[in-house]
């Protein structure tokens, strides 16, 4: 890249674009990690084992008006060490499990949960402890079928729901909170005699004797590993506190499958990392860091971290949600076919876990995100295409690139400068000797209803004449080295760069002042910009070219006193967070933020998209690119894809065309390609590849009122934007580990992206159920089985199989248009899917797309519902709904209202939108008559199989021809046969 060469000096930057996976560590290479895997080895090897912690039965305090209890816990190996244990129970039967140190040296590390949570949770004045001999107890739920147990001796906590374990803390004794130690009391601690070896079981007669080694060392082992320094490559952390990780077993011993904690580049289901049948030989990694390149099936860390995991089985389904900002490392196991195992192994911080009771995936789902929040209603804009590469080198390129979309007939809604619009890499300071007329070539994207999002990274370029860096080293919002005095220096692209603390709370409101498009009198603000123009946050895990794997060195001192090791998982997410914000601020009232991140936490998912980072342009990495975009999305985090093509490499036309197909059914659609790559624009493609993806990309903007809709949903409810088989069909086992195909939201669209080279056709299952399925283009209709069933459908390049379940409703935008807010006012096509009973329904969300009026009532939800006229009746009657009017409480998201008016502002401005076109699949038999208010509508009908019949074939397809019906009002279609 240009100005690449300057930095070649540093030798920390990569010279080869490889995943170098000696730069990060394995779990043999992280102290605490090896501390805690040894710790479950001496476990697993003692059948005896048992846990040193217990509570203090006499310490119990109950609190007389909730469902909460402290007590105080104590550890046979350390009795002089005073820990503090508080479990509590919410309002939605969410149960959380806190452990602390009391007393200590220092504080641990304990805001976690207060970055990721939306507020602090409600604890429940309805349901009450009990406590007995061996524990404290509750019960609640229907019939009291949910009960939680704290046990006294061992401590350990227990979810059960109609009797069976659903979640257990501590049931194989892994429970390690390493307290704060100086060097000189371990010194003196092994001052002794031979001890008995304490939390074995052992006959009286028969002690065991560890000889000449400390009391500890059944449990902690006989060696002080990492606890005081520890180097990696050429790195040295001090660790100034000593040792202070945290370990807790989590079992569900009901449950046989896992999902969750992204990022990882692998299966959704998943794969094993201990025990018999292990798929991997290293723990999951959460650290959030730059792996450019990774590779496509592998534990090592990603760009975020969300510490969840949902446990299922097909009776249920539960979850725990473990609030920890510090690096961490997760094994599974499976103790047999019907039962998962967990060990978390974290290196600072507080016990925190919420677990999340279910029983059903939209209960989890819920329960997450009212804890950390729903994913965030994006502009509608943002749904649509996004063009990017490293770089547009110029304001001319942009201009050119933007006519060659018009010219070639190609919808984009965005296109995207990376880091080189920049002087010098001086983020918000344009390099006006290539973008002389900044503003100006924005207004002309933005002429066409399109929109510009610019790169602004981290790391302040450390120089006197950048206006940002100077105000941020001037009011000390610098991230400070070990001294807690010096600001931190590191390398980048800026080359001597600096980071903003944005744990210090003098940096937000400053921050937000940044992006202000009005002068500010002397504060410098980004006024050669937009109040339109989106913002792409990169490289913030932090990502430093000579810092330790690539980071941020673990001593350096944040606001508070803590370390960098504390919250390295959190960053990313502040410097995000606060963006939104201040692209929020940029009007009053304030529009919907358009904010992508490449780094990311629980909560993230409030003010942003993110994207899977630099992957390959390989058929490996298109694959999982998919599952990673579902574990997102399970995971809270919807507005969620992968770079179209493949970061780096040149990917052949079939396999970029294939990709466009992934993309198009990504929440977040965007193309990007490394600077040392072809250009690659669509437009660029040779025939037949160019009109293909156009088809695709038409495909995606007819299809927009769906994911806009399926966007509300998960903006009010928590649920997936894109769901895959296990959340839809929770009851069938067949799809417990399917990850290559997904429903588009609640509309009933199933979709299975072709990512194999040279297919030309796809094996597809259709759910456990007796129902139809109804391919989307040739409406061949599929009949699945209630043990489900698998297809093989044609997949040549230009198809992608998709299909519609039996029972749905689909509303589109069938015409052509160079953005999408050209859409606004285009009729819409409805698509209805009869089910094996005759039936259907679906529903369709529509606001000012840009601004959040839509708290204040601006908006049309509907639900579109087709039905038998009569019990015997071969017709259907079609009918629109007004879903506000009977729901007003669940339309939105962030508030619940009281009343819906239908005849608000946005409602009238598109009362003229109608219905243009109505297309009926498998109705059984030729309609006599079609008419809509009393008058009737012209109409063709192709004979075909009908949805209630048991063989396949291509549907009948009744069009009912412009009804002229607006997509506002209530209506009804009766169709007599």
């Amino acid at each position: 890249m240009r100005a690449l060469s300057s930095l070649l000096i540093v030798a920390a930057i990569p010279a080869v674009l490889a995943v170098k996976t000696h730069d990060f560590k394995t779990c043999s290479q992280a102290g605490f990690c090896r501390r805690g895997r040894a710790l479950s080895a001496r476990a697993a090897e003692n059948p005896s084992w048992k846990s040193p912690y217990s509570i203090d039965a006499s310490s119990v305090d109950l609190s007389p008006d909730q469902a909460a209890f402290t007590a105080a816990v104590r550890s046979s190996i350390y009795p002089e060490v005073k820990f503090g244990l508080d479990v509590r129970i919410h309002d939605d039967g969410v149960v959380r499990v806190r452990m602390d140190e009391v007393d200590g040296l220092r504080q641990r590390y304990n805001e976690a949960a207060s970055w990721a949570l939306l507020e602090e949770p409600k604890v429940s004045q309805k349901i009450q402890w009990s406590v007995g001999k061996n524990g404290v107890r509750a019960a609640y739920g229907p019939k009291n079928g949910v009960e939680v147990d704290v046990s006294f001796e061992p401590l350990q906590v227990t979810l059960r729901r109609d009797g069976k374990e659903q979640v257990v803390l501590n049931g194989r004794g892994l429970l390690h909170m390493e307290h704060f130690r100086t060097k000189e009391s371990v010194e003196k601690s092994k001052e002794g005699v031979e001890v008995p070896e304490e939390g074995l079981d052992t006959d009286e007669n028969a002690q065991v004797v560890l000889r000449a080694l400390p009391r500890t060392a059944w449990f902690e082992g006989d060696s002080e590993d990492g606890w005081w320094e520890e180097s990696f490559n050429s790195f040295t952390d001090p660790k100034p506190r000593g040792p202070e990780s945290l370990s807790v077993d989590i079992d569900f011993p009901n449950h046989g499958h896992v999902y969750g904690i992204p990022q990882h580049a692998t299966r959704l289901d998943l794969p094993l990392t201990t025990g018999e049948g292990a798929h991997y030989s290293d723990p999951y990694r959460l650290y959030n860091a730059d792996v450019f390149e990774y590779l496509a099936d592998s534990t090592m860390s990603l760009y975020g971290s969300i510490p969840v995991m949902y446990a299922h089985s097909a009776d249920s389904t539960v979850g725990i949600f473990n609030a920890v900002g510090s690096e961490t490392w997760i094994d599974v196991g499976r103790p047999s076919p019907k039962s998962t195992s967990s060990h978390w192994i974290s290196e600072t911080g507080i016990l925190d876990i919420f677990i999340l009771p279910g029983p059903t995936p939209a209960d989890i789902f819920g329960q997450y995100t009212r804890l950390t929040g729903t994913p965030a209603l994006p502009a509608h804009w943002a749904l649509g295409y996004h063009q990017c590469r490293w770089n547009y080198i110029s304001s001319d390129d942009v201009r050119s690139v933007q006519k060659r979309f018009d010219e070639e007939d190609i919808p984009v809604d965005v296109f995207w400068l990376d880091i080189e619009y920049s002087e010098d890499h001086k983020y918000f300071i344009w390099d006006k000797r290539h973008f002389p007329d900044p503003v100006d070539m924005i207004h002309d994207v933005e002429a066409i209803q399109r929109k510009m999002v610019v790169i602004v990274d981290p790391h302040l370029k450390r120089t006197d004449d950048y206006p940002v860096y100077t105000q941020a080293r001037d009011r000390g919002l610098l991230v400070k080295k070990g001294d807690g005095k010096t600001d931190y220096e590191g390398w980048c692209w800026s080359g001597s760069s600096a980071w903003v603390d944005f744990f210090h709370p003098g940096s937000w409101d400053w921050w937000k002042s940044l992006f202000k498009v009005q002068p500010q009198g002397d504060q410098w603000s980004w006024v050669e910009s937009t109040v339109d123009t989106g913002i792409w946050n990169d490289m913030n895990e932090p990502s430093i070219f000579n810092g330790p794997e690539i980071s941020m060195p673990r001593e350096n001192i944040h606001h508070g006193g803590w370390e960098h090791r504390d919250l390295h998982n959190i960053n990313g997410m502040l410097f995000s967070n606060l963006t939104s914000q201040a692209v929020m601020a940029r009007t009053d009232p304030p529009k919907r933020p358009f904010v992508l991140t490449r780094s990311f936490y629980a909560g993230s998912q409030r003010f942003g998209a993110m994207w899977t980072g630099d992957n390959l342009g390989t058929w490996e990495h298109m694959a999982v690119g998919v599952k990673m975009v579902l574990a997102n999305n399970i995971a809270g985090f919807s507005f969620a894809g992968s770079d179209v093509g493949g970061f780096f490499g040149n990917p052949e036309p079939e396999m970029l065309v294939r990709w466009y197909g992934v993309g198009v059914f990504s929440p977040f659609l965007r193309a990007h390609a490394h600077i040392d790559t072809k250009r690659r624009e669509p437009y660029l493609l040779d025939e037949p590849y160019k009109s293909i993806v156009r088809d695709m990309l038409r495909l995606r903007y007819s299809m927009l009122p769906v994911w806009y809709t399926a966007f509300r949903e998960a903006s009010v409810t928590g649920l997936p934007v894109v769901r895959p088989h296990f959340v839809v069909f929770p009851g069938d086992e067949n799809g417990f580990s399917l990850d290559d195909q997904f429903f588009v939201g609640g509309s009933g669209l199933l979709v299975k992206p072709v990512t194999r080279k040279g297919a030309t056709e796809e094996s597809v299952y259709l759910p456990a159920e007796d129902q139809v399925y109804y391919d989307y283009f040739n409406h061949n209709a599929y009949r699945s089985t209630s043990k489900g069933k698998n297809i093989t459908v044609p997949a040549e390049l230009h198809q992608i199989p998709l299909f519609i379940r039996g029972g749905s409703i689909i509303p589109t935008r069938e015409r052509p248009r160079r953005s999408s807010p050209l859409m606004k006012h285009d009729p819409f096509t409805l698509r209805v899917a009869l089910s094996n009973d005759g039936s259907a329904r679906g529903e369709l969300y529509l606001d000012d797309g840009e601004t959040f009026s839509h708290r204040d009532g601006e908006f049309v939800w509907r639900e579109f519902v087709a039905e038998k006229p009569a019990k015997k009746s071969k017709g259907v009657r079609l009918s629109s709904r007004n879903l506000a009017a009977q729901k007003p409480a669940e339309a939105v998201d962030q508030v619940a209202l009281a009343t819906y008016d239908s005849s608000n502002g946005f409602a009238k401005d598109v009362a003229e939108v109608r219905v243009e076109k109505v297309v009926v699949l498998g109705l059984a038999a030729k309609p006599s008559s079609i008419t809509a208010g009393g008058k009737e509508l012209q109409w063709t009908f192709t004979p075909g199989v009908a949805a209630s019949d048991k063989k396949e074939g291509t549907a009948s397809v009744l069009i009912i021809k412009d009804p002229k019906l607006s997509i506002t009002s209530d209506w009804e279609i009766l169709v007599q046969a």
